[in-house]
């Protein structure tokens, strides 16, 4: 049977919760289906489209508490640039965010392969890309780390950093 893909979003995560998602991931390791992929608004351009690396993918089948929240945030608030503090969602990184760019720098290109695949980097090198960090209220500093491709916005979101 083929499934009709879709692009997750902060509503339909509102109304069917996690397990469609979780579900989408199932099929995507078992080969029936495409990576999944959300979609969320952003506050500077169009909307944004992004996915996870399949270590954050086996994480939300493994341990889904751990992704529901920054999952949701990422969903609900969306692309807000720069953090001004205080706010929940997906944000540029700062210099200031120095033990978070190196995890992002390191992960990506551990995972170059599937950055260049999953984000179209066609010609560009790993350096066309903007750091981006999904924040929600986690008091140990642990946030969602990733890559952003400005020129066709989509995010790949790699792994947890701590600051």
């Amino acid at each position: 049977m083929a499934h009709k893909e879709r692009f997750y979003t902060a509503d339909f995560f509102k109304s069917a919760g996690l397990e469609p998602f979780r579900e989408h991931i199932r099929q995507y390791f078992d080969g029936q289906r495409t990576v999944p992929v959300s979609r969320t608004q952003s506050h500077i351009s169009h909307d944004i489209f992004f996915t996870f690396s399949n270590p954050l993918l086996e994480r939300f089948l493994e341990q889904p508490d751990s992704k529901k929240k920054p999952y949701e945030v990422a969903l609900k608030y969306g692309f807000r640039g720069y953090s001004a503090g205080g706010k929940n969602g997906i944000f540029l990184l700062r210099e200031g965010d120095g033990g978070l760019i190196k995890a992002v720098e390191r992960l990506a290109v551990a995972q170059e392969d599937t950055v260049r695949d999953d984000l179209d980097l066609q010609e560009n090198g790993l350096d066309a890309l903007r750091k981006v960090k999904i924040v929600w209220h986690q008091p140990s500093g642990e946030r969602v780390v990733g890559v952003y491709n400005t020129n066709n916005d989509r995010m790949l979101f790699l792994d947890f950093a701590q600051y």
